[in-house]
């Protein structure tokens, strides 16, 4: 018995030093990029200096609409767009567009919304020819959707292709009774704007501008932008193959607890603004709005019928952290029944922004479990909280 016992011992001690052995190697490979990156200035990233990682308007579709259009300044004429159809229209050789007569617009205004929210609206992007409107471009970093959104596009411009772009190319929730196509930043956009940065070889400066932005939106889709990093830690994988499953195995539900018991410290904190002890609960307490296998949320309420929430919001795919509004409402029926229900609905003059960029812009702070770092960690966030806060009475307040 004691042989046998000795023998599991020394089988779980082997286990053991494969595992440190393997992540010992990965961890000297990330640290040699990491210092490549940081001599050659790859991390000096003009859209996340700025705070615009995840701007739609701003930052997303400005670019988008400016390469689209043949007459933009980057000086590529209509090569862009036909790179564009290339890529996303590749499988449909009905697809027909004149080029020298085309333009893009951004946020164009299509009309007030209805009473049934099945026509008006702003449509991010609009590609039209002489002969109309060709396609429509929903654009979705984070933003959740509207009501009949894609329908009211649609019913716009009948004829032309709808085309929902989201990060990872997700369906649309909203389940809009309409023919559109799917397109992701994580391929489609990505090989485009690549496409689009070769085809700029002679103008250092626009091609300089697509590098950064290609940088960008592979940080966003969680894509190692180093080709020699990525292939010597595939090559350390295949020879570790089967403790490099079991750590992926279990690496989501890590991370899930490493996030949870940081957002558990936070939600203990006090958080004084305006002469208000705010009170702090998780969301799946209540309401359930975003906390799931893809976030995790805090809410916080100056009372316990508040009419809005603030909430805080890891989102684990892209290892961000967001801050914003959310407004609750009640029909007549759910009030008499006590029940509530948690609508999310855009506030307008308001939009979530990227909180914390300098320390969550990598999994590092939450993944080393660092105490004293994740204390810092949890101390900045209880300033920003304050401060968010304070700015933002006016719409908290908003009915």
């Amino acid at each position: 018995m004691k042989k046998g016992g000795e023998q599991r011992s020394n089988k779980n001690n082997l286990k053991e030093m494969k595992y440190n052995l393997l992540l010992k190697q990965v961890k000297s490979i990330i640290d040699l990029y990491e210092k490549h990156a940081e001599l050659s200035g790859e991390k000096f990233n003009v859209f996340s200096i700025m705070g615009m990682d995840s701007d739609e308007v701003r930052t997303h579709s400005a670019i988008l609409g400016e390469l689209l259009n043949p007459k933009g300044n980057h000086s590529l004429g209509s090569k862009p767009l036909e790179l564009f159809v290339k890529q996303v229209f590749k499988e449909n050789s009905n697809f027909e567009l004149d080029y020298e007569s085309s333009i893009c617009q951004k946020e164009l205004h299509i009309g007030k919304i209805n009473e049934d929210k099945t026509e008006g609206g702003r449509v991010d992007l609009i590609l039209k020819d002489t002969a109309g409107c060709k396609f429509v471009i929903e654009n979705k970093i984070y933003a959740p959707e509207q009501t009949n959104q894609l329908k009211r596009y649609k019913t716009a411009y009948p004829e032309a292709k709808v085309l929902y772009l989201t990060l990872e190319g997700d369906e649309s929730k909203a389940q809009d009774d309409v023919d559109y196509q799917i397109i992701s930043y994580k391929t489609d956009i990505l090989s485009w704007i690549e496409s689009c940065a070769k085809e700029a070889f002679d103008k250092p400066m626009v091609r300089e501008v697509l590098n950064q932005y290609t940088y960008l939106l592979k940080k966003l889709t969680n894509q190692t932008t180093n080709t020699e990093m990525k292939d010597e830690l595939k090559e350390v994988i295949k020879n570790n193959y089967t403790e490099s499953l079991e750590i992926y195995k279990n690496f989501e539900e890590v991370r899930q607890d490493y996030v949870s018991e940081i957002f558990e410290k936070i939600q203990k904190q006090k958080i004084y603004s305006e002469n208000i002890d705010w009170k702090i609960e998780f969301d799946n307490v209540k309401f359930n709005i975003w906390t799931s296998k893809a976030s995790k949320a805090l809410l916080f309420s100056d009372k316990e019928d508040s009419i809005n929430f603030y909430y805080l919001r890891y989102e684990y795919s892209t290892n961000m952290l967001f801050l914003g509004i959310v407004p609750r409402k009640f029909t007549t029926s759910e009030k008499s029944s006590g029940k509530r229900s948690v609508i999310r609905e855009e506030i307008k003059g308001f939009k979530e922004s990227d909180l914390v960029t300098e320390y969550l812009k990598s999994e590092k702070a939450v993944i080393e479990n660092d105490k004293n770092k994740n204390n810092s960690i949890i101390e900045v966030v209880k300033n920003k909280i304050k401060s968010y806060i304070s700015k933002n009475q006016t719409y908290y307040q908003t009915k």
